[in-house]
């Protein structure tokens, strides 16, 4: 192993030790996870990939416009099915996905708990995340949906 290869992916008895997430890479037109040893841990057999967060990373089934996005574990497991048009990262155990043409939030199991309503959805932090619709402007809410910040141009 040269130093370049030890450096971008460490050892294997790194990564165990670490703990650290698989990363996505693609082959062959597809996306899976490597380990920091290099090695695939999730196979490839995804169109669109992204990093974990909170434990679970989002995944893109299909190719533009007609992806489905879910969310896998560290394993590869479907936690949450491909069937949002859009979808974010977890922050504070919830994320923001795209039904319809608006965004709304998920909770880790997938369940729906504020509606898809908003043009713009960003994460939650410290409980709150920022929100936006169109004509009304910039907004906060809170993890039951409920406008603690009013919407304002």
């Amino acid at each position: 192993m040269t130093l370049l290869g030890a450096f971008a992916f460490g050892s294997a008895q790194e990564s165990k030790r670490t703990n650290e997430p698989p990363i996505p890479f693609p082959r062959k037109g597809k996306y899976g996870y490597r380990d920091n040893a290099g090695e695939f841990v999730i196979a490839p057999q995804f169109d669109y990939a992204g990093e974990f967060s909170e434990e679970l990373a989002v995944v893109g089934l299909g190719k533009f416009p007609a992806t489905k996005w879910g969310y896998i574990d560290r394993t590869g497991k479907v936690v949450i099915p491909a069937q949002f048009d859009g979808a974010h990262d977890f922050s504070e155990g919830m994320a923001a996905v795209g039904i319809g043409g608006k965004l709304g939030y998920i909770d880790r199991t997938g369940k729906l708990l504020v509606p898809p309503q908003f043009d713009e959805a960003h994460k939650f932090s410290s409980g709150r995340a920022r929100v936006r619709i169109i004509r009304e402007g910039y907004g906060y809410i809170n993890k039951t949906g409920e406008r603690v910040v009013p919407l304002q141009p």
